[in-house]
């Protein structure tokens, strides 16, 4: 087995327990890590600045692949190193799979999150619970149409995302989307959401590249993921881990399964792979 250089990891349902809770062992076996000289690379459907501040101001972490890997970003230079968005077609097509839909829509867009107004007063009954609203109710930010503010603009868009209240719909949406947008990324990273990023734009391909800038082999990398976001990654590291919580396309992508984040999979795994290279 080869050392591990780098170790990417989900947040939501992965590092962090349902409750949003970074635990004291999982940021133990973390700074561990860290002191043994490998990456700790947080790999996410959110934003940056959707990540939460007791891991984003950890001493460690300089490079977060963010919004399902439409960008990747050095906290330390506070620059963007790669970022791969949609374009003012795959915005319209979005749209136009989801018209019919009941869901609330969200954005991101050059680092920051947008909604319609009229769909935040409704984001608790489409938030799957109260953690998620929180931050949701932090980092967006209220515009009185979403499709007319980013059709405006010229800017291009990191991910825009469906929130369903009704979890059948969103199955039926999903099927759809998946269909009709087949060469763009949809995937899911909550039970009750649908996230479209271009095609480019996936976590593994966003860890392809970092492995690169960092000049890391495949095979000095491992990954945990547990949502169909996930995938990608699991599949472009050298061991993938899916968490036993995990999508059941994401444990078939990866190597191993771990244990699910409320029994601190993260940590544990990473306890193994120190005590095996050390």
């Amino acid at each position: 087995m080869n050392t591990i250089r780098l170790i990417a990891f989900d947040l939501d349902g992965t590092l962090l327990k349902d409750n949003k809770e970074l635990t004291p062992r999982t940021l133990k076996a973390l700074s561990q890590a860290a002191e043994a000289g490998i990456f700790l690379v947080p790999a996410t459907g959110r934003l940056y600045d959707g990540v939460p501040e007791e891991i984003r101001t950890l001493p460690f972490i300089r490079y977060v692949i963010g919004a399902n890997g439409a960008q990747v970003y050095d906290a330390w230079e506070k620059r963007i190193l790669h970022r791969a968005e949609m374009n003012r077609e795959e915005i319209l097509r979005f749209f136009d799979a989801s018209e019919s839909s009941t869901a609330i829509t969200g954005c991101y867009k050059n680092g920051k999150a947008y909604m319609s107004r009229a769909d935040m007063e409704k984001m608790e009954a489409y938030s799957p619970g109260q953690a998620l609203f929180r931050m949701m109710r932090r980092i967006y930010l209220p515009v009185e149409d979403l499709k007319t503010f980013l059709l405006e603009s010229e800017e291009t868009v990191q991910k825009l995302m469906l929130f369903f209240a009704d979890l059948e719909e969103r199955k039926r949406v999903l099927a759809h989307m998946e269909a009709v947008l087949s060469d763009l990324s949809v995937s899911s990273s909550v039970i009750n959401n649908i996230e479209v990023n271009t095609g480019e734009a996936n976590k593994g391909a966003a860890l392809r590249f970092l492995r690169g800038y960092l000049g890391i082999k495949k095979e000095e990398t491992a990954a945990f993921g547990d949502g169909s976001n996930d995938i990608t990654m699991l599949m472009e590291a050298g061991i993938g881990f899916a968490m036993e919580n995990a999508c059941p396309e994401a444990k078939e992508a990866a190597d191993r399964i771990a244990l699910s984040n409320e029994q601190e999979g993260v940590a544990r795994e990473i306890e193994k792979l120190l005590s095996f290279f050390l």
